[in-house]
């Protein structure tokens, strides 16, 4: 069951990269700020992306 939730969810890492993403998403539409959010978040998650692939 461990590897299920394991290969479902991944690591804290993981969990924590993608809930800071959805949090700041959150927050840039609530400011009406949608517009700059489309530019700012493939940037964010490219080098998320970059970091825990060299881990």
């Amino acid at each position: 069951m461990k590897a299920f939730f394991k290969t479902l969810f991944g690591d804290l890492y993981n969990l924590g990269f993608v809930t800071a993403v959805v949090a700041l998403t959150a927050v840039l539409v609530h400011l009406g700020l949608a517009k700059d959010a489309v530019y700012a978040m493939p940037a964010i998650l490219l080098s998320g992306a970059a970091v825990f692939a060299r881990r």
